[in-house]
């Protein structure tokens, strides 16, 4: 646009508005962060109420930091206030306040604010196409992987997703080899080698944090943890289940990782990959949950499949890109599975 250019003034003052509530809901993010780190958000989740002065005080913090931060949550509808202080619902600590439950978003106070602060070296990396490694994150990204991942995993895995393929589930009652890729902190690993005690539950990651931790979190007898990449898959032993949850868009080539998964197979083995959902409304729009999974996608999960050589498909290549590289890699069956999941769609891969 140039000086001599007219706008129309509605049209400005409208967006405007709505730039001023995208502003308001990113600063509330903020304030929110800083809530969870203070462990005001897990205090007020398990019933801790009152005055701004009787929360600090049960905390053992600063009371005017405490009252600010309080009174930015009351205004945003987060936390409630009356005359006898401030509460959360029931409701919003399944959200915020409880990291256990199936609903939390706490972990992505963590991962936001590692990615943000990185927006010097995402312009740069964007700009030059380097990207940006996933280990410059730092600690806070896989502490919030791990936190956003593992009430699903720990509570749906076994019980709802994997159910909706007996014949998988039936081989590993009987004990079969398993292989979960990416595993990250390892929650999937942990949750699949409890349930399944006759089986081997092996969880790979190339992150020497993901896997420290993983390996502290879980110790039971069937479960394993390795440090390889996802190529040590053609080469291995072979496994009837192979997941990969939530990590086939961040892989700089998923078909030469599928490729590898296939090679990895035993006869008749399946993948289950979950990624993540992105919908549309009748307009063409994505709804709000595909354009935050577009958001993390441009604040990390491209930037860091570039930065290890590859073209980056992005979160947001939905169910056909996923089919395509599916074929590509020479499977035969792409299902996607009756999951009803407001983030992500899961598949059977097979053939």
């Amino acid at each position: 646009m140039t000086p001599s250019q007219p706008i129309d003034r509605a049209a400005a003052r409208a967006f405007l508005d709505e730039t001023t509530n995208t502003l308001r809901h990113a600063a509330v993010a903020g304030v929110l962060s800083v809530a969870d780190r203070m462990g005001l958000l897990s205090e007020l989740g398990q019933g801790l109420s009152g005055t701004a002065s009787e929360i600090a005080s049960a905390l053992g913090v600063d009371e005017r930091f405490t009252t600010e931060v309080l009174r930015t949550l009351a205004a945003a509808g987060v936390i409630d206030h009356d005359t006898s202080g401030y509460s959360m619902t029931p409701e919003h600590a399944a959200v915020l306040g409880d990291d256990t439950s199936p609903y939390s978003l706490a972990g992505w106070l963590d991962m936001l604010p590692a990615a943000v602060g990185l927006t010097g070296e995402l312009a740069e990396g964007g700009a030059t196409g380097a990207g940006v490694p996933f280990d410059a994150y730092g600690p806070a990204m896989v502490r919030g992987i791990d936190r956003a991942n593992r009430p699903s995993m720990t509570i749906l895995l076994t019980r709802r997703w994997l159910p909706t393929m007996p014949d998988v589930v039936d081989r590993l009652d009987a004990g079969v080899r398993a292989v979960d890729v990416g595993c990250g902190s390892g929650a999937a690993v942990h949750a699949m080698a409890a349930a399944y005690p006759n089986s081997t539950i092996v969880g790979i990651d190339i992150s020497e944090t993901s896997i420290e931790r993983a390996r502290a979190s879980c110790d039971l007898p069937n479960a394993h943890f390795e440090i390889a990449s996802i190529s040590s898959l053609a080469t291995g032993e072979p496994a009837d289940l192979i997941t990969a949850f939530d990590v086939l868009h961040d892989i700089p080539d998923p078909t030469a990782a599928l490729k590898d998964m296939r090679a990895g197979l035993a006869d008749g083995g399946v993948v289950l990959a979950m990624e993540p959902r992105i919908e549309r409304d009748d307009s063409g729009a994505l709804d709000d949950v595909a354009v935050l999974n577009l958001a993390i996608s441009t604040l990390h999960c491209l930037p860091q499949a570039i930065a290890t050589g590859g073209t980056g498909v992005g979160a947001a290549w939905g169910a056909d890109g996923l089919t395509r590289a599916v074929r590509d890699a020479g499977f035969a069956e792409c299902e996607e599975l009756p999951i009803e999941n407001p983030f992500s769609a899961f598949y059977r891969i097979s053939g």
